[in-house]
């Protein structure tokens, strides 16, 4: 069952989607729990406690990605252009939707830029490592 985690690119494959995946479940969360986009949920104890588990999980998971192996610099540049695609996707339909801009779709398109950016200048630092003969990834 896990002789497929011996393959590099399984392993790799594996390691970005569980990264991935946790990140963007504890974003989510942390985005509906302030009540951007929706409203602020009303929480019972056990539901706070179960949140709570599953923001654990979800913090286990995102080290387990971790330790399976370590992004590379174009792994990295695609999560965060990924990221960036989303965070900039769901606010900017929302507020076509609603013909309405806030302080959350401007905090959360703030947010996808900064990824936007910073998947850029890494791209622009792959090119440089490519042109002089260092390949990072």
């Amino acid at each position: 069952m896990f002789a497929g985690l011996r393959r590099p690119t399984f392993r790799s494959a594996t390691a970005f989607f569980l990264i991935t995946f946790s990140t963007a479940f504890l974003m989510t969360v942390g985005m509906r729990m302030t009540g951007w986009f929706t409203h602020a949920p009303e929480t019972t104890p056990d539901q706070n406690r179960s949140l709570g588990i599953a923001i654990m999980v979800a913090v286990m998971t995102l080290a387990v990605g971790a330790t399976l192996r370590r992004m590379t610099i174009v792994e990295l540049r695609s999560a965060l252009l990924g990221a960036a695609s989303v965070l900039l996707a769901l606010p900017l339909s929302q507020a076509a939707i609603s013909q309405s801009w806030n302080l959350a779709t401007t905090v959360v398109s703030g947010l996808g830029f900064v990824a936007l950016i910073s998947g850029l200048i890494i791209s622009l630092t792959i090119e440089n490592n490519l042109k002089t003969g260092e390949n990072d990834g």
